[in-house]
């Protein structure tokens, strides 16, 4: 035992290597662990002596995994997952597994929120700590293991995995259909009553209803979608919107679809995007393929609104 012993080497000094590799950044590492920079550091290269492996080098300015550092990591990784995760009598003194998430606000308030409940029920040992950005206007979180994009999906150097991906529908509140919608015909809808969305363009939707219309120029204009939708449920006009993002404002009344048979694939979607070393870890790769699933059950399964808005179908 004593032989096995000398060969392994101190739990902290694997501990602050994995967490190096995962935040490329040792002030991140610092605060992860309660430590200082500095004995982040003394850690490393305490390893580093014990197993006589260069870990980590420095290439233009950037601290990144040596080639025996990569093959190291990958066992270190398992190693400390099988640890944390071994069967216990006390299941709920299990030390929790941590997921930083960025995402946009509407994303977050409207999709992961609710989903809370299921997500601790399926990982009931996964802490998850939340972060909103919005790149298109400059709002940026912190490192997060998992950010969640609304865009394109083309996102170099990370792995990317689409999460949902849904055709977009008109809507407002029916109170506001009854005054400003008086017409049968698509081609007699006032464009004054569209509301506008920098991330959600118009486009789609007149190519799906054969209108060559240009873009919208009405009274009101949003960068998210979350504000462009609750606009419609307080009648300020008419928004584009996925119909997962709405569903309470559907089931409470505020929002009804208009000509709902006209459905449009937008230009972007919302895709989990992550550092391919930390799509590495378990924990990260079954969550976001759990999500995904769920995600798509649920649009697969909405609902449109019971009763139909009044005078709102194509002809």
């Amino acid at each position: 035992m004593s032989e096995i012993l000398s060969r392994l080497p101190p739990i902290h000094c694997l501990l602050a290597f994995e967490a190096r590799a995962r935040l490329k950044s040792g002030v991140l590492v610092a605060k992860e662990l309660a430590i200082t920079p500095s004995a982040v550091s003394h850690r490393i290269r305490q390893l580093e002596v014990f197993t006589h492996m260069k870990l980590f080098v420095k290439v233009d300015g950037s601290i990144v995994l040596t080639s025996e550092g990569q093959s190291y990591l990958e066992t270190v990784r398992g190693a400390l997952y099988a640890l944390s995760h071994f069967p216990s009598r006390t299941r709920h003194n299990r030390p929790k597994t941590k997921i930083r998430i960025s995402s946009p606000p509407t994303f977050a308030g409207r999709v992961l929120i609710p989903l809370l409940k299921k997500i601790h029920e399926q990982f009931p040992e996964i802490e998850l700590d939340f972060q909103l950005s919005v790149p298109l206007i400059g709002t940026k979180a912190e490192p997060a293991d998992i950010d969640f994009r609304f865009g394109d999906g083309h996102y170099p150097g990370r792995t990317v995995v689409k999460v949902l991906d849904e055709k977009v529908v008109a809507v407002c509140h029916p109170e506001y259909a009854k005054q400003f919608v008086t017409s049968k015909r698509l081609i007699d809808l006032n464009r004054d009553c569209l509301l506008r969305c920098s991330i959600e363009p118009w486009r789609p939707w007149f190519q799906a209803a054969s209108l060559d219309w240009p873009e919208p120029d009405g009274h009101y204009a949003f960068s998210d979608v979350g504000l462009f939708a609750d606009a419609a449920a307080h009648q300020a006009g008419i928004a584009l919107v996925r119909p997962s993002l709405i569903q309470e404002h559907l089931d409470a009344g505020r929002l009804s679809i208009l000509f709902p048979s006209i459905m449009a694939a937008p230009y972007y979607a919302y895709y989990a995007t992550c550092m391919p070393e930390s799509f590495q870890r378990p924990e990260i790769e079954t969550f976001i393929a759990w999500l995904q699933r769920e995600l798509y059950d649920a649009q697969s399964r909405y609902r449109l609104p019971r009763k139909p808005v009044r005078n709102a179908t194509v002809t």
